[in-house]
């Protein structure tokens, strides 16, 4: 629609239509156009989209549809003396364009235009009238119009509110207003004041026709609330549970406490972050990102390697009432949310305890925070539980048995290096050995180990650490990453005088980590004199033991990879097995994640060899006559022929290897 054809606009003059002052307006859906009491400063003539017009029940806080406009309408016009103040709370349904005119113009046009006035009094401020004394005559609530308040369905399991026939419309001072059809009254009250932390309920009973209907638009149709059971089966088995954690704060919690916290915790903020972190260790979750974006709070759980969003996202009202409750419970800046924060707590589950690193950035819609939880029980096994293959168990076990020595732990960020370096301590543990080690951060408190927390404000980096670890007299020396040419040399320099260390390096395979320490100015022979094993390795996702299955994958996906030791193919087709899903790996067909290793030991029949400086290939061609290299494609393979994991998951590491 033209401006000109809206049908109240084209009852004006011709002669007067050059001195109007008429703009486009555009809105997007969900915008505010007028809140209920707000002066109205201009007029608009919609041409494009829909607004609905929003009623609030000041003494119950419920918000009620009370008309929707449609382009021809005017939002705004009023024909009252005084002062024109909405009625209504005017938002947006839909992108809405329209003609915005100065309100002193149109009071202009309704005093001067006989024909403006009364087009707009048939068409806009008759019908403002009769709907206004219907709101003021009616005396119950109509609760198909009600616009239901979001953030309280988020907070009630949808099946509860099925089963319960009750829905939370609103919460006023103290008091919840519900809509239910059930006759448990006296059950849904104590179940609101529990769930809700209401003083009061006040229930409006509908029939069950009604509340179906309602329940469908309210819930099952809104984006922000995940319901149906096929839409993600993974999250069934920890929708409906209740977590009662407790923490363990490095600052006193009832000292630094804010009257803000306080007042979080009545609005629920405590029982939906208790949810959302006992879902996460329920799933075995290893992350926790809470994401803000427009209109919404993304929660995503990191399981098993894969990011998976949380079907019962939260409102993003929520968003700085959670970050401000994981703050306090930190330690950290509440105030503070221009620059990234980290922050450290301990968490008390059911069945265990587990600490967690916190990290928050500023990102153009809010915090993001993140949640890193670190497992013991998880994190610190054994070495013949961590790796599969008897060949690669042995090439790590005679690493850590030699009495000197550098060991490289390659692989890119998230690929387990830290699991494998952990293993390798408790295997070293055993014997009656000084083991010290330099982190950033402590993972995991280890005890019989000294742990040192890499501090550069007081001149306590890598390098500076390992020097003075060497007058402390140890046996086995980690250092938590060689990024830097002085941590290399000074890595390499402990190496050589009779101590064993082991330390990450960022590299893709085990030949690459060599030349990783050429590029950060160390020689050739030193290389070669210090260094006596180098381990590669990536993660992959592990087969659900109770749910796989032997099925066909057809060669055109399988011979590409070049696995060396697969089983012949059936014609086009190879067997192997796959997980169909099952309540025990929560439907998804894998549960927990398994290495891949690559592994390169370096005995004397190698060492003058590298020393020499020779290319890759000359290097892994030597090793391979000593039986001193076993590569991740035979690795793989033989996880493949164990059933232990499937081919998809191995296409996408192999592939990025170029294999």
């Amino acid at each position: 629609m033209e401006i000109m054809e809206h049908p109240i606009l084209a009852t004006i003059p011709e002669q007067v239509r050059g001195s109007l002052s008429l703009e486009i307006a555009t809105f997007r859906q969900g915008d505010q156009i007028y809140s209920a009491g707000q002066a109205i400063d201009k007029v608009y003539f919609l041409t494009l989209g829909e607004v609905q017009l929003i009623h609030r029940d000041v003494d119950q806080g419920l918000r009620s549809v009370a008309d929707t406009l449609r382009p021809g309408d005017v939002v705004g016009g009023q024909v009252e003396e005084g002062a024109p103040v909405s009625r209504y709370d005017v938002e947006a349904l839909c992108d809405v364009e329209a003609a915005a005119m100065p309100n002193k113009q149109f009071r202009t046009l309704v005093l001067r235009s006989a024909q403006f006035s009364r087009g707009l009094l048939l068409r806009n401020a008759v019908k403002s009238r009769v709907l206004e004394e219907r709101a003021l005559a009616q005396k119950d609530v109509d609760v198909s119009r009600v616009v239901f308040n979001e953030d309280l369905i988020a907070l009630i399991p949808a099946k509860y509110m099925m089963a319960k026939k009750v829905i939370p419309m609103a919460m006023h001072g103290g008091t919840v207003t519900v809509a239910t059809a059930s006759d448990d009254i006296a059950g849904i009250e104590a179940d609101m004041r529990r769930l809700l932390n209401a003083q009061r309920v006040r229930p409006y009973r509908v029939s069950p026709k009604v509340f179906e209907r309602v329940f469908r638009d309210a819930v099952q149709k809104n984006t922000a609330i995940a319901v149906t059971e096929d839409e993600a089966t993974w999250f069934q088995a920890v929708r409906n549970k209740d977590y009662n954690l407790e923490f363990e704060s490095p600052v006193d919690i009832r000292a630094e406490a804010s009257l803000q916290e306080m007042e979080l915790d009545g609005s629920g903020v405590v029982r939906l972050l208790n949810k959302i972190i006992g879902e996460a260790l329920d799933l075995g979750a290893s992350d926790i990102h809470f994401e803000p974006f427009p209109g919404a709070l993304d929660v995503r759980f990191r399981i098993d390697g894969e990011l998976m969003l949380r079907p019962e996202k939260v409102a993003a009202t929520y968003l700085n009432a959670v970050l401000s409750r994981i703050k306090v419970l930190a330690g950290m800046d509440i105030a503070e949310r221009r620059k990234p924060q980290d922050g450290r707590l301990t968490i008390n589950g059911a069945t265990k305890t587990v600490d967690v690193r916190i990290s928050t950035i500023p990102t153009r819609f809010g915090e993001k925070i993140v949640l890193r939880i670190l497992d013991p029980t998880s994190m610190l096994i054994d070495l013949d539980q961590l790796v599969v293959g008897k060949e690669t168990l042995d090439a790590l076990r005679w690493m850590v048995e030699q009495p000197c020595g550098l060991i490289l732990v390659a692989g890119p960020t998230g690929s387990g290096k830290t699991t494998t370096v952990y293993s390798m301590l408790l295997e070293k543990k055993r014997e009656p050995v000084n083991i010290v080690t330099i982190e950033d951060p402590i993972e995991y408190m280890v005890h019989g180990i000294t742990q040192v927390q890499r501090n550069p404000h007081v001149d306590l980096d890598f390098p500076n650490a390992v020097r003075s670890f060497l007058r402390q007299d140890p046996d086995v020396i980690i250092v938590g990453e060689t990024r830097d040419p002085e941590t290399a040399r000074a890595a390499l320099e402990a190496g050589l005088t009779g101590h064993l260390v082991i330390t990450t390096v960022h590299a893709n395979n085990v030949f690459a980590s060599a030349y990783r320490l050429k590029e950060m100015g160390m020689e050739a022979f030193v290389i070669a004199n210090s260094v006596i094993g180098v381990l590669s390795q990536r993660l992959v996702r592990r087969l659900c033991p109770r749910c796989s299955e032997t099925v066909q994958y057809h060669r055109r996906l399988i011979d590409p990879m070049g696995l060396p030791g697969l089983p012949p193919a059936v014609g086009d087709y190879y067997v192997f097995r796959r997980g169909k899903g099952c309540a025990s790996c929560n439907f998804r067909g894998y549960r927990g994640r398994v290495a891949l290793f690559e592994t390169l030991r370096i005995p004397d029949e190698l060492k003058a060899i590298m020393a020499a400086d020779t290319s890759f290939t000359e290097v892994e061609a030597a090793a391979r006559e000593v039986n001193a290299y076993l590569s991740m494609a035979e690795y793989a393979s033989m996880l493949l022929n164990a059933g232990v994991t499937t081919p998809e998951e191995l296409s996408r590491v192999l592939f990025i290897e170029g294999a």
